[in-house]
């Protein structure tokens, strides 16, 4: 794109200099803001230099200049949209990230780098295992398992739960339904 730039930028030059007589030079002056522009070392200063000369040159000149300006606006803008949606994208990731780290034995690099003390979460399923302890599968994957003894009625699938940390590196389920906290331990 800078080469088609460029490009027009000397074809318009060329333009004004055929202007005058054909075999004679371009009138005194014409070509001095090119020219001027062309001693720029860095790319950026002298394309901007460019663009300005070709503006001052010809009404088609300006309308190559707004032109250019509009597309390199809309440029940054969809930039910096792609960036937020990746800044956005990452956070969610990290965000999941602990959420799956959140009670797993030993704790992840998810878990130590960012810790949650909460999780929020429904009932995906519930059954009693072998030793007579509640174990419930959650919507987000993750199995918990009853610690204690203490006799729990059937929780049915939808129930909200949430799941924090208790004292001593432990963690409770508490079930608004039932109006209890239940010590719990993550199975998977």
């Amino acid at each position: 794109m800078r080469k088609a730039v460029l490009g027009s930028l000397f074809a318009s030059a060329l333009v004004l200099a055929a202007q005058s007589a054909p075999g004679q030079r371009a009138p005194a002056g014409a070509l001095d803001p090119f020219l001027a522009c062309a001693r720029i070392p860095a790319d950026s200063e002298r394309l901007a230099c460019y663009d300005r000369a070709i503006a001052a040159a010809s009404a088609e000149g300006q309308r190559l200049a707004e032109e250019r300006a509009r597309e390199a606006e809309a440029a940054a803008k969809a930039r910096a949209e792609a960036e937020a949606r990746a800044a956005a994208e990452a956070a969610e990731r990290a965000k999941a990230a602990q959420v799956e780290g959140f009670g797993a034995r030993g704790g992840g690099p998810a878990e130590r780098e960012a810790r949650i003390d909460r999780l929020e979460a429904a009932v995906a399923e519930t059954f009693t295992d072998s030793q007579r302890k509640r174990v419930f599968l959650l919507d987000n994957g993750q199995m918990w398992r009853q610690t204690d003894g203490v006799f729990l009625p059937m929780v049915r699938p939808g129930t909200p739960v949430v799941i924090r940390r208790a004292a001593l590196g432990g963690f409770t389920l508490r079930i608004e339904s039932l109006n209890r906290n239940v010590p719990v331990v993550r199975v998977r």
